[in-house]
């Protein structure tokens, strides 16, 4: 399992195409792929080989009820699938500047937190799909 975590702001950060960028608190994109028997009557021990990929990628973005915004994007989403895109810096992709695209993620549910004195925020899980580094 590879995680990839990072926090502050996002020099693209697209949610089913929206930008979002400006908005994003933290995320985490995990890529997951389940492991498989492979064991054969012969070996020693258990061997596994890679089935599906199970990708998640959650993320915190601060709300706002706006036109074209976090929290009516995020809430659009419930029940679809999206592709999330982030890119933490902002030169070309690269070995130093990846790129990151997560597709074919399934939003079940989109909580909106509020707490006392502090700014209103929505945190997403999409699961499913696959997330793909892009170095070029």
């Amino acid at each position: 399992m590879a995680t990839v975590t990072a926090l502050g702001k996002a020099t693209v950060f697209t949610v089913g195409g929206v930008d979002l960028a400006d908005q994003l608190q933290s995320i985490t994109m995990t890529k997951t792929v389940e492991a498989l028997d492979s064991t054969s009557l012969v070996d020693t021990a258990r061997k596994n080989v890679a089935g599906l990929e199970n990708s998640e990628t959650t993320f915190t973005v601060l709300g706002t009820f706006a036109t074209g915004e976090a929290i009516q994007t995020i809430f659009g989403d419930v029940g679809i699938e999206s592709t999330i895109v982030f890119e933490p810096l902002a030169s070309a992709p690269g070995s130093s500047s990846p790129r990151y695209t997560h597709s074919n993620a399934f939003l079940a549910a989109a909580p909106i937190v509020v707490e006392v004195g502090s700014l209103l925020s929505v945190t997403a899980t999409y699961s499913g799909g696959a997330i793909v580094q892009a170095l070029s």
